[in-house]
């Protein structure tokens, strides 16, 4: 039987009217062939070589490694050539390590192609071949056959929503490495780089990396030190007839790229943490109740241009204290928002320049967002 199969990009995931998650890891799980898992045993160095495939040897006594994850342990016993990543940020990550991967989804925000700019202008910095980008059916699986025929030496999934029926099917492809412990919940950047260093063999180098983009957010904190002073909350615009406003957990990636730059959170954040629900990564807060949530400034990331007018027009939103003295951000640009939603030591980089100005003048009061 022959499914629909399509590309599809996520969205940053906002709270529903029952504030429910989001996920595109769902649905019921496809079966493939006898025939294609036969494939699985194939040499993928063959595949490696014939496809010009450009990969990073292993630091000395990197490899064997055994990654710790949420549904077990994976074993990587030689320096993977063929990677395939699922989930947000991981492609960024391993291009860094100058790996071009075989396989990515295509990035919500990127070109016609499905690629961010940052990840295709490191892929050709590297001479590298853009990957192909995985396909999902209508029900938002993802294609495991196609994963199947990249010949993939290792799966990366460390920022996703993959679940364990998910993961199960990836092992039988190849060795798959999985989210720490909760779904789409990476502990920081940091974290990510560590686990794709150790994944690729390259512990050393994930340092370097992290050392390097480490120093370009410094060096942003030292040249503006009003970042320090500023509190400030994460959110998006709201829905037609929406009547809370998602806040992002101070262990969402988006929220840590702000207190990297040195931005405090809310000192109202236990409030918002007592709203959150499972494992979501936001709370919900009424509308009704957002001054008990102080802050200096309001970040988020707009769903569109409607949303946005409808989320500054709004009778009661408009009055909260950030809102009310034009101290907001609203990022409208899709690039942009995804750079800073997932930040990566490739994202990062291209955003500052951009960013940073347009933080500074909402702090200043001069609301950036919506129309002028």
């Amino acid at each position: 039987m022959t499914s629909t199969v399509t590309r599809r990009s996520s969205a940053p995931t906002r709270p529903s009217t029952h504030r429910s998650v989001h996920r595109r890891w769902t649905g019921a799980l496809a079966a493939a062939t006898v025939g294609v898992l036969a494939l699985a045993g194939c040499a993928s160095g063959d595949a490696a070589a014939a496809d010009g495939v450009m990969a990073t040897p292993a630091e000395e006594g990197a490899l064997p490694v055994t990654m710790t994850h949420a549904f077990g342990e994976t074993t990587i016993t030689e320096a993977p050539e063929r990677v395939v990543t699922v989930g947000w940020a991981t492609q960024d990550v391993v291009a860094a390590f100058g790996t071009v991967p075989v396989g990515i989804p295509e990035t919500w925000g990127g070109d016609e192609e499905g690629y961010s700019p940052w990840f295709r202008a490191e892929v050709e910095e590297l001479g590298g071949t853009m990957p192909e980008i995985l396909n999902y059916s209508d029900a938002g699986d993802l294609d495991f056959e196609q994963v199947l025929a990249l010949a993939p030496d290792v799966i990366l999934a460390p920022h996703s929503g993959l679940t364990e029926v998910e993961y199960n099917r990836l092992t039988e492809i190849a060795p798959t490495v999985a989210y720490p412990e909760k779904p789409w919940a990476s502990e920081s950047w940091q974290s990510l780089v560590e686990i794709v260093g150790d994944s690729l063999g390259q512990p050393a180098k994930a340092d370097e990396i992290i050392a390097e983009t480490q120093g370009q957010l410094d060096t942003v904190k030292e040249e503006n030190p009003k970042f320090a002073d500023t509190t400030f909350a994460y959110g998006l615009t709201l829905s037609d007839g929406g009547t809370e406003a998602g806040i992002y957990i101070p262990t969402d990636l988006r929220v840590q790229f702000l207190t990297d730059l040195g931005l405090q959170n809310t000192p109202a954040m236990d409030t918002v943490l007592g709203t959150v629900e499972g494992d979501n990564w936001y709370g919900a807060v009424s509308l009704e109740e957002l001054d008990t949530i102080p802050a200096d400034l309001f970040v988020a990331w707009s769903n569109s241009p409607e949303e946005l007018e409808y989320t500054l027009n709004h009778p009661t939103f408009k009055l909260w204290e950030p809102i009310a003295t034009g101290n907001y951000l609203f990022l409208e640009s899709e690039p942009l928002a995804m750079a800073t939603n997932a930040p990566t030591p490739l994202s990062i980089p291209w955003a500052l320049d951009e960013f940073v100005p347009m933080l500074n003048s909402a702090i200043d009061g001069n609301g950036v967002g919506g129309a002028e």
